[in-house]
């Protein structure tokens, strides 16, 4: 599997990649009727959230560059970025995804002083 993303040198090994479409409903149930009478309504549009997680290894001085491209993907002025994957579709029907970072995580634990593992949540957009 090949997982890119602008802003990272490397993904090191990607473990795992959840892709959710969710449209978001409106759901208004009525008073004194049951779920069946609920209206329910289609005003948000359509949002896909992406997360992977994966693990870096190496050593520290690659792992501090790793933590530091991490840390800057999101911030207060963001654009959007191209993240692909083989077993996506995207936009483009060839797993390429525009994408905004909603947020980022990682940590390192007690004698896997040379592997970080890590979270990007990331979500779908035009920009």
């Amino acid at each position: 599997m090949t997982y890119t993303l602008v802003g990272m040198s490397s993904l090191g090994t990607v473990q795992t990649e959840e892709n959710n479409k969710d449209a978001q409903l409106f759901q208004m149930p009525l008073p004194t009727k049951d779920s069946v009478d609920a209206v329910i309504l289609d005003l948000f549009g359509m949002m896909r959230t992406i997360i992977i997680t994966g693990t870096f290894t190496g050593d520290a001085a690659s792992q501090t560059a790793f933590i530091e491209e991490l840390d800057a993907l999101a911030n207060g002025s963001q654009v959007g970025r191209n993240y692909h994957s083989d077993k996506g579709y995207g936009s483009d029907g060839a797993g390429n995804y525009k994408v905004l970072i909603s947020s980022t995580r990682w940590k390192v634990e007690e004698g896997g002083i040379n592997k970080i593992e890590y979270t990007i949540n990331m979500m779908e957009s035009k920009t």
